[in-house]
């Protein structure tokens, strides 16, 4: 179909139509079917509407989130607009094929020539072994792997131009780097520790001395045999970090990571604007049940204030079999509870308070959800993988090791998946979120006695999925609580949105038809879709609520 046949065909549709709505099309193409959507503006009245088409670019796909803004920005101007996957990509039949390179070692000659002007690329992150050949239906075609660049390298630009050169992955689209996204990068390329940077504008009077005095009681419990604990207040406070000397003036002042840790919010906010701490507890359709938050004024609204006050919240409810220790005391401590701290944790210490977003982490009946402003200083796979730790706030990191909190040596995921293996419930999630940039880790925790056994029970893991069965055109549709199966299949599609529903089923222990019901159901429910057929992948509808 040609495709000025096709936008009066659409033309001629949107006169008849009335209701503002977003419905799927099927277009008759030259090898197949198109599949795509129309987006109708509402208050249309039946009267001719300017129609905008869509097109994504080279192996992307009509649902790319610049499309669906791009449509929805659309619709509030009345405008109506149509989006679909071309031949070969997203949900339209046909299938791509391999073209080849004509001169090939030309185009690796020029390629390397290029990565090796400064002139043109900043770094050169490329190996010689990060660019193979690879023959496909007889077609020679050269394969570039671009490896993550190292946080003092960041940001990579072309041209010679970091403000204009400098471009970030969305989907499968680059979008120039923002300002912010610049300055982000410009924090986290420098060596050292940044957080102990001594404030000469901040006095010690911005500290809180009932925060420092409650730290320092667990000091010396953990460490009774510190040569530490029997420092005065300002020495105690210069060998942890938490002040410094000042060279403009002699005298002592806070650190960053000591204002963030001990200082009053409302002071905290002098360095970091932008300072926000929250933690919420869910467990019913209204906003929160119970809050903390560091600007009510009620408390501190310190880092460590925070954790103290928090963290009890967190464990709340959390079951504890009937275990005694070595000396005959009851154990009321369990890998969940760990996890939990250690998750806490990590969302301080890896924050960037200069960011645009606080920290914010939401206890729901099947998981917690801790994120932080920042992207991820490592690969996920590098962090997921253990035994590499990159903190952002390394000083503040130090101050909660040295009282038992935060796993050394980059081995907290372990600690996150030893407690979901304890717990039989979904292993961890990190996700990297962009826009501003930020990180989320999805803990998932069993309120049932049954825990500890190794058993098949899943515990109440995304028992609280939010609206799964209202999709998104559906709202205000009615709820639906998921089954475990359902709650554990949506986890492994996060984590892995190419797996099949054998590989899922072998992961979780459940039969492939389980596991291809659960899909069924969640696809019907909206809160998945299917993006390219049998060889393409699952996609979790961020519009859906299902977000565990």
């Amino acid at each position: 179909m040609k495709l000025s046949t096709l936008f009066f065909a659409l033309m001629a549709y949107f006169v008849q139509t009335t209701n503002a709505q977003t419905k799927p099309v099927e277009i008759q193409g030259a090898v197949g079917i198109l599949r795509g959507f129309i987006t109708i503006p509402a208050n249309s009245d039946g009267k001719k509407l300017p129609v905008v088409i869509i097109f994504h670019g080279f192996t992307g796909n009509k649902n790319e989130k610049i499309h669906i803004a791009l449509t929805d920005s659309l619709a509030a101007r009345g405008i109506a607009s149509i989006r679909f996957d071309f031949n070969g990509h997203g949900e339209s039949d046909g299938t791509m094929r391999a073209i080849g390179i004509a001169n090939l070692e030309v185009l690796r000659r020029d390629l390397w020539g290029g990565l090796n002007n400064e002139q043109k690329v900043s770094t050169n992150l490329l190996l010689d072994s990060d660019i193979t050949q690879e023959s496909i239906d007889g077609k020679s075609l050269l394969l570039v792997y671009v490896p993550r660049a190292d946080r003092t390298l960041r940001p990579v630009y072309i041209n010679d131009n970091p403000k204009r050169g400098s471009f970030r992955r969305n989907g499968d689209g680059d979008y120039h780097c923002t300002a912010e996204e610049l300055r982000a990068m410009a924090r986290d390329s420098a060596e050292g520790a940044t957080d102990k940077l001594v404030l000469p504008a901040i006095d010690l009077d911005a500290l809180s001395a009932e925060t420092i005095g409650a730290y320092r009681n667990v000091f010396a419990g953990y460490r009774p045999d510190h040569p530490w604990t029997h420092l005065g207040n300002e020495e105690f406070l210069l060998r942890l970090g938490a002040v410094g000397r000042s060279a403009e003036d002699g005298m002592v002042h806070p650190t960053r990571a000591g204002l963030l840790m001990f200082g009053e919010a409302w002071r905290i906010t002098d360095e970091y604007p932008n300072y926000f701490l929250d933690c919420r507890r869910q467990e019913s359709r209204r906003r929160w049940d119970d809050r903390i938050s560091s600007d009510d004024g009620e408390w501190s609204g310190n880092v460590y204030d925070f954790y103290r006050r928090a963290s009890p919240m967190l464990a709340r409810e959390l079951p504890v079999p009937f275990e005694l220790d070595a000396a005959m005391h009851r154990v009321s401590d369990t890998p969940q509870h760990k996890a939990l701290r250690e998750g806490l944790v990590n969302a301080l210490v890896h924050a960037d308070y200069y960011g645009r977003t606080g920290v914010v982490v939401i206890r729901r009946p099947g998981n917690v959800t801790f994120s932080n402003p920042g992207g991820l200083r490592l690969a996920a796979d590098v962090i997921e993988g253990g035994g590499v730790s990159d903190p952002r706030n390394p000083t503040l990191f130090k101050m909660f090791n040295l009282i038992g909190l935060g796993e050394k040596a980059g081995s907290g995921f372990d600690v996150l998946r030893y407690a979901a293996r304890y717990a039989s419930v979904a292993d961890p999630l990190l996700e990297e979120l962009g826009e501003p940039d930020r990180v989320r880790l999805t803990v998932h925790v069993s309120l049932t006695g049954d825990i500890g056994n190794g058993g098949d029970a899943v515990g109440d893991v995304g028992s609280h999925v939010g609206n799964v069965g209202g999709g998104v055109g559906d709202v205000g549709g009615p709820a639906r609580r998921p089954s475990d199966t359902e709650a554990v299949v949506l986890a492994e599609i996060r984590a892995n949105p190419k797996a099949s529903a054998k590989d899922i089923a072998a992961k979780i222990q459940r039969s492939d038809r389980q596991v291809e019901r659960a899909q069924r159901s969640l696809r019907e429910a909206k809160v998945i879709e299917r993006v390219g057929g049998t060889r393409g992948h699952w996609k979790v509808n961020p519009n859906s609520g299902g977000n565990l």
